[in-house]
Protein backbone atom coordinates (compact mmCIF):
# COMPACT_ATOMS: atom_id res chain seq x y z
CA UNK A 1 0.00 0.00 0.00
CA UNK A 2 3.00 2.59 0.73
CA UNK A 3 4.37 1.52 -2.29
CA UNK A 4 1.33 1.92 -4.50
CA UNK A 5 0.61 5.25 -3.18
CA UNK A 6 4.28 6.48 -3.27
CA UNK A 7 4.65 5.92 -7.09
CA UNK A 8 1.92 8.56 -7.23
CA UNK A 9 3.32 10.96 -4.84
CA UNK A 10 7.21 10.84 -6.02
CA UNK A 11 5.77 12.36 -9.47
CA UNK A 12 4.58 15.37 -7.70
CA UNK A 13 6.80 15.67 -4.33
CA UNK A 14 10.71 15.63 -4.16
CA UNK A 15 12.29 16.01 -0.72
CA UNK A 16 14.85 18.09 -0.33
CA UNK A 17 17.98 16.91 -1.92
CA UNK A 18 16.15 14.98 -4.56
CA UNK A 19 15.03 17.70 -6.76
CA UNK A 20 17.10 15.76 -9.84
CA UNK A 21 16.28 12.59 -8.59
CA UNK A 22 13.68 11.32 -11.70
CA UNK A 23 10.64 9.52 -10.20
CA UNK A 24 9.65 5.91 -11.19
CA UNK A 25 12.59 2.86 -10.82
CA UNK A 26 15.31 4.76 -12.54
CA UNK A 27 15.20 7.03 -9.17
CA UNK A 28 16.94 3.73 -7.78
CA UNK A 29 19.86 3.92 -10.23
CA UNK A 30 20.09 7.59 -10.12
CA UNK A 31 22.30 9.41 -7.44
CA UNK A 32 21.16 10.27 -4.72
CA UNK A 33 18.18 8.16 -5.59
CA UNK A 34 20.36 5.14 -4.76
CA UNK A 35 21.55 5.92 -1.79
CA UNK A 36 17.86 7.16 -0.44
CA UNK A 37 16.94 3.38 -1.59
CA UNK A 38 20.11 1.68 0.30
CA UNK A 39 19.18 3.57 3.39
CA UNK A 40 15.28 2.62 3.18
CA UNK A 41 16.57 -0.55 2.32
CA UNK A 42 18.90 -0.76 5.73
CA UNK A 43 16.18 0.89 7.84
CA UNK A 44 13.44 -2.03 6.49
CA UNK A 45 15.58 -4.57 7.93
CA UNK A 46 16.48 -3.11 11.37
CA UNK A 47 12.36 -2.22 11.70
CA UNK A 48 11.79 -6.16 10.33
CA UNK A 49 14.31 -7.80 12.57
CA UNK A 50 14.38 -5.63 15.49
CA UNK A 51 11.05 -3.47 15.99
CA UNK A 52 8.26 -5.24 14.29
CA UNK A 53 8.39 -8.86 15.37
CA UNK A 54 5.95 -11.15 15.36
CA UNK A 55 5.00 -12.29 19.15
CA UNK A 56 3.67 -15.87 18.80
CA UNK A 57 0.41 -14.78 21.73
CA UNK A 58 -1.20 -12.42 19.51
CA UNK A 59 -2.25 -13.06 15.86
CA UNK A 60 -0.24 -12.53 13.24
CA UNK A 61 0.46 -8.63 11.76
CA UNK A 62 -0.28 -7.29 15.51
CA UNK A 63 2.22 -5.35 15.94
CA UNK A 64 0.85 -2.69 18.07
CA UNK A 65 -1.05 0.23 17.45
CA UNK A 66 2.48 2.85 16.82
CA UNK A 67 0.61 5.62 15.58
CA UNK A 68 -2.19 5.45 18.46
CA UNK A 69 -5.05 5.29 16.24
CA UNK A 70 -6.96 3.16 18.20
CA UNK A 71 -9.05 1.27 15.78
CA UNK A 72 -7.72 -2.29 15.63
CA UNK A 73 -11.25 -3.64 14.96
CA UNK A 74 -12.23 -6.43 13.05
CA UNK A 75 -13.88 -4.74 10.21
CA UNK A 76 -10.52 -2.28 10.11
CA UNK A 77 -8.73 -5.68 9.96
CA UNK A 78 -10.70 -7.15 6.99
CA UNK A 79 -10.14 -4.09 5.13
CA UNK A 80 -6.37 -3.64 5.66
CA UNK A 81 -6.45 -6.91 4.50
CA UNK A 82 -8.44 -6.31 1.35
CA UNK A 83 -6.87 -2.75 0.45
CA UNK A 84 -3.34 -4.47 0.90
CA UNK A 85 -4.43 -7.23 -1.28
CA UNK A 86 -5.27 -4.93 -4.17
CA UNK A 87 -2.24 -2.63 -3.15
CA UNK A 88 -0.03 -6.15 -4.46
CA UNK A 89 -1.51 -6.40 -7.46
CA UNK A 90 -1.28 -2.55 -8.23
CA UNK A 91 2.25 -2.44 -7.57
CA UNK A 92 3.25 -4.99 -9.52
CA UNK A 93 1.61 -3.41 -12.74
CA UNK A 94 3.29 -0.14 -11.60
CA UNK A 95 6.78 -1.96 -11.97
CA UNK A 96 5.80 -4.07 -15.19
CA UNK A 97 4.42 -1.29 -16.51
CA UNK A 98 7.78 1.37 -15.79
CA UNK A 99 10.22 -1.74 -16.90
CA UNK A 100 8.49 -1.98 -20.14
CA UNK A 101 7.40 2.17 -20.70
CA UNK A 102 9.84 3.96 -18.68
CA UNK A 103 7.13 5.86 -17.73
CA UNK A 104 6.42 6.44 -13.42
CA UNK A 105 3.01 5.66 -11.93
CA UNK A 106 1.28 8.94 -12.89
CA UNK A 107 2.63 8.87 -16.78
CA UNK A 108 1.62 5.41 -17.70
CA UNK A 109 -2.09 7.45 -16.74
CA UNK A 110 -1.31 10.12 -18.83
CA UNK A 111 -2.03 12.49 -15.54
CA UNK A 112 1.38 14.08 -15.57
CA UNK A 113 1.78 15.69 -19.18
CA UNK A 114 -0.08 18.94 -17.52
CA UNK A 115 1.53 19.62 -14.95
CA UNK A 116 4.97 18.84 -16.01
CA UNK A 117 4.29 21.48 -19.57
CA UNK A 118 2.65 23.98 -17.13
CA UNK A 119 5.37 23.74 -14.73
CA UNK A 120 7.86 24.47 -17.82
CA UNK A 121 5.76 27.32 -18.85
CA UNK A 122 6.39 29.21 -15.35
CA UNK A 123 9.81 28.21 -15.18
CA UNK A 124 10.40 29.97 -18.62
CA UNK A 125 8.32 32.85 -17.46
CA UNK A 126 9.71 33.88 -14.30
CA UNK A 127 13.87 33.61 -15.27
CA UNK A 128 14.34 34.27 -18.68
CA UNK A 129 18.30 33.12 -18.14
CA UNK A 130 17.05 29.44 -16.27
CA UNK A 131 18.29 26.52 -17.85
CA UNK A 132 16.53 24.60 -20.76
CA UNK A 133 14.30 21.61 -19.90
CA UNK A 134 16.61 18.28 -19.33
CA UNK A 135 16.66 15.97 -21.84
CA UNK A 136 13.84 13.82 -21.87
CA UNK A 137 14.45 10.29 -23.61
CA UNK A 138 10.66 9.78 -23.87
CA UNK A 139 10.17 12.66 -25.85
CA UNK A 140 12.11 11.57 -28.68
CA UNK A 141 11.57 9.70 -31.36
CA UNK A 142 9.98 6.23 -31.37
CA UNK A 143 7.63 6.60 -28.51
CA UNK A 144 4.78 5.24 -30.30
CA UNK A 145 1.14 3.45 -28.88
CA UNK A 146 0.37 1.13 -27.84
CA UNK A 147 3.68 0.66 -25.86
CA UNK A 148 4.85 4.48 -25.17
CA UNK A 149 8.65 4.86 -24.57
CA UNK A 150 9.94 1.62 -25.43
CA UNK A 151 12.79 1.25 -22.60
CA UNK A 152 12.42 -2.23 -20.65
CA UNK A 153 15.66 -2.42 -19.57
CA UNK A 154 15.80 1.40 -18.35
CA UNK A 155 19.29 2.02 -20.20
CA UNK A 156 18.55 5.61 -20.87
CA UNK A 157 18.68 8.28 -18.48
CA UNK A 158 17.34 11.48 -18.14
CA UNK A 159 19.72 14.59 -19.21
CA UNK A 160 21.98 11.65 -21.20
CA UNK A 161 21.40 13.23 -24.61
CA UNK A 162 24.73 11.64 -25.80
CA UNK A 163 24.20 8.23 -24.08
CA UNK A 164 20.78 8.24 -25.92
CA UNK A 165 22.10 8.71 -28.77
CA UNK A 166 24.66 6.39 -28.71
CA UNK A 167 22.08 3.65 -27.67
CA UNK A 168 19.52 4.93 -30.26
CA UNK A 169 22.39 4.35 -33.39
CA UNK A 170 22.91 0.87 -31.77
CA UNK A 171 19.04 0.02 -31.87
CA UNK A 172 18.39 0.94 -35.52
CA UNK A 173 21.40 -0.69 -36.96
CA UNK A 174 20.16 -4.38 -34.77
CA UNK A 175 17.23 -3.59 -35.95
CA UNK A 176 17.83 -3.15 -39.44
CA UNK A 177 20.38 -5.92 -39.39
CA UNK A 178 17.67 -8.22 -37.92
CA UNK A 179 14.98 -7.29 -40.12
CA UNK A 180 17.32 -8.59 -42.59
CA UNK A 181 18.07 -12.02 -40.67
CA UNK A 182 14.00 -12.82 -40.10
CA UNK A 183 13.63 -12.16 -43.91
CA UNK A 184 17.14 -14.52 -44.92
CA UNK A 185 15.43 -17.35 -42.74
CA UNK A 186 12.29 -17.65 -44.22
CA UNK A 187 13.91 -16.70 -47.89
CA UNK A 188 17.43 -19.06 -47.53
CA UNK A 189 14.72 -22.09 -47.19
CA UNK A 190 13.38 -21.69 -51.04
CA UNK A 191 16.10 -19.98 -52.57
CA UNK A 192 19.49 -20.74 -52.98
CA UNK A 193 22.39 -18.75 -55.07
CA UNK A 194 24.02 -20.82 -57.84
CA UNK A 195 27.44 -22.89 -56.22
CA UNK A 196 25.03 -23.18 -52.19
CA UNK A 197 22.57 -25.44 -53.73
CA UNK A 198 23.71 -28.66 -51.36
CA UNK A 199 24.26 -25.79 -48.61
CA UNK A 200 21.54 -26.47 -46.04
CA UNK A 201 19.19 -23.44 -44.79
CA UNK A 202 19.13 -22.65 -40.78
CA UNK A 203 22.28 -22.06 -38.45
CA UNK A 204 24.09 -24.80 -40.08
CA UNK A 205 25.21 -23.31 -43.55
CA UNK A 206 27.99 -21.24 -41.24
CA UNK A 207 29.63 -24.63 -40.67
CA UNK A 208 28.40 -26.13 -44.31
CA UNK A 209 30.79 -25.28 -46.77
CA UNK A 210 30.77 -23.13 -49.38
CA UNK A 211 28.06 -21.61 -46.74
CA UNK A 212 31.12 -20.64 -44.04
CA UNK A 213 32.89 -18.94 -46.71
CA UNK A 214 29.83 -16.97 -47.33
CA UNK A 215 29.46 -16.29 -44.20
CA UNK A 216 33.02 -15.17 -43.84
CA UNK A 217 32.58 -12.62 -46.78
CA UNK A 218 29.56 -11.37 -45.36
CA UNK A 219 31.18 -10.45 -42.15
CA UNK A 220 34.26 -8.73 -43.64
CA UNK A 221 32.05 -6.70 -45.95
CA UNK A 222 29.12 -5.76 -42.87
CA UNK A 223 32.47 -4.41 -40.81
CA UNK A 224 33.66 -2.51 -44.00
CA UNK A 225 30.40 -0.59 -44.07
CA UNK A 226 30.27 0.15 -40.51
CA UNK A 227 33.55 1.32 -40.09
CA UNK A 228 34.15 3.54 -43.43
CA UNK A 229 30.86 3.79 -45.31
CA UNK A 230 27.54 4.21 -42.84
CA UNK A 231 29.41 6.22 -39.95
CA UNK A 232 27.53 8.21 -38.11
CA UNK A 233 28.07 12.02 -38.45
CA UNK A 234 27.26 13.88 -35.06
CA UNK A 235 25.65 16.44 -36.74
CA UNK A 236 22.72 14.41 -37.86
CA UNK A 237 19.99 12.41 -36.12
CA UNK A 238 21.26 8.73 -34.62
CA UNK A 239 21.19 6.46 -37.86
CA UNK A 240 20.92 8.69 -40.22
CA UNK A 241 23.00 7.66 -43.21
CA UNK A 242 21.64 9.00 -46.17
CA UNK A 243 19.07 7.11 -48.81
CA UNK A 244 21.17 4.85 -50.23
CA UNK A 245 18.04 3.38 -52.15
CA UNK A 246 16.67 6.72 -53.05
CA UNK A 247 13.20 5.89 -51.73
CA UNK A 248 12.61 9.17 -50.46
CA UNK A 249 10.54 8.06 -47.17
CA UNK A 250 12.81 9.58 -44.78
CA UNK A 251 10.11 10.77 -42.69
CA UNK A 252 8.69 10.80 -38.96
CA UNK A 253 6.09 8.29 -39.36
CA UNK A 254 8.58 6.25 -41.41
CA UNK A 255 11.35 6.50 -39.42
CA UNK A 256 8.89 5.28 -36.06
CA UNK A 257 7.68 2.38 -37.99
CA UNK A 258 11.29 1.31 -38.78
CA UNK A 259 12.29 1.35 -35.15
CA UNK A 260 8.97 -0.50 -34.59
CA UNK A 261 9.47 -2.74 -37.45
CA UNK A 262 12.78 -3.54 -35.95
CA UNK A 263 12.48 -4.54 -32.57
CA UNK A 264 9.83 -6.59 -33.12
CA UNK A 265 12.59 -8.15 -35.62
CA UNK A 266 15.23 -8.43 -33.31
CA UNK A 267 12.85 -10.26 -30.93
CA UNK A 268 12.43 -12.68 -34.25
CA UNK A 269 15.82 -12.92 -35.41
CA UNK A 270 16.24 -14.34 -31.62
CA UNK A 271 13.34 -16.35 -31.36
CA UNK A 272 14.16 -18.23 -34.53
CA UNK A 273 17.60 -18.64 -33.24
CA UNK A 274 17.16 -19.96 -30.60
CA UNK A 275 14.80 -22.73 -32.20
CA UNK A 276 16.97 -23.78 -34.76
CA UNK A 277 19.78 -24.35 -31.91
CA UNK A 278 16.96 -26.51 -29.93
CA UNK A 279 15.66 -28.40 -32.71
CA UNK A 280 18.03 -27.99 -35.97
CA UNK A 281 15.20 -26.97 -38.14
CA UNK A 282 15.19 -23.65 -40.45
CA UNK A 283 12.71 -20.73 -39.98
CA UNK A 284 10.09 -22.41 -41.95
CA UNK A 285 10.53 -25.42 -40.93
CA UNK A 286 9.88 -24.46 -37.34
CA UNK A 287 6.51 -22.92 -38.43
CA UNK A 288 5.79 -26.75 -40.18
CA UNK A 289 5.66 -24.89 -43.61
CA UNK A 290 8.01 -26.42 -45.66
CA UNK A 291 6.91 -29.76 -45.19
CA UNK A 292 4.53 -30.29 -48.11
CA UNK A 293 7.50 -28.39 -50.60
CA UNK A 294 9.71 -30.98 -49.88
CA UNK A 295 7.41 -33.97 -49.94
CA UNK A 296 5.98 -32.86 -53.48
CA UNK A 297 9.76 -32.12 -54.42
CA UNK A 298 11.21 -35.49 -53.69
CA UNK A 299 8.10 -37.68 -55.55
CA UNK A 300 9.21 -35.42 -58.96
CA UNK A 301 12.76 -36.13 -58.22
CA UNK A 302 11.80 -40.00 -58.20
CA UNK A 303 9.75 -39.65 -60.89
CA UNK A 304 12.04 -37.87 -63.30
CA UNK A 305 15.03 -40.69 -62.46
CA UNK A 306 15.46 -43.73 -61.23
CA UNK A 307 19.29 -43.30 -61.15
CA UNK A 308 19.08 -40.81 -59.08
CA UNK A 309 20.58 -40.49 -55.95
CA UNK A 310 18.18 -40.34 -52.76
CA UNK A 311 17.50 -37.02 -50.76
CA UNK A 312 20.33 -36.63 -48.26
CA UNK A 313 19.68 -37.57 -44.72
CA UNK A 314 17.48 -35.42 -42.60
CA UNK A 315 17.86 -35.57 -38.88
CA UNK A 316 14.65 -34.23 -38.10
CA UNK A 317 12.67 -36.68 -40.18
Amino acid sequence: MMAAVGAVVQHYVKLPGFEKVPAGLSAVTTDPGSYGFAALLLLSGAMELAVWTQDEKKEPGNFGDPVGLGQYTEDMRNKELNNGRIAMFAAVGIVAADLLTGKDGMQQLGLGAVTERSSRITLRATSETAAPPPFQPYEQLGTTEPLGFFDPAGFTKTGDEAGFRKLRAAELKHGRVAMMAAVGAVVQHYVKLPGFEKVPAGLSAVTTDPGSYGFAALFLLSGAMELAVWTQDEKKEPGNFGDPVGLGQYTEDMRNKELNNGRIAMFAAVGIVAADLLTGKDGMQQLGLGAVTERSSRITLRATSETAAPPPFQPYE
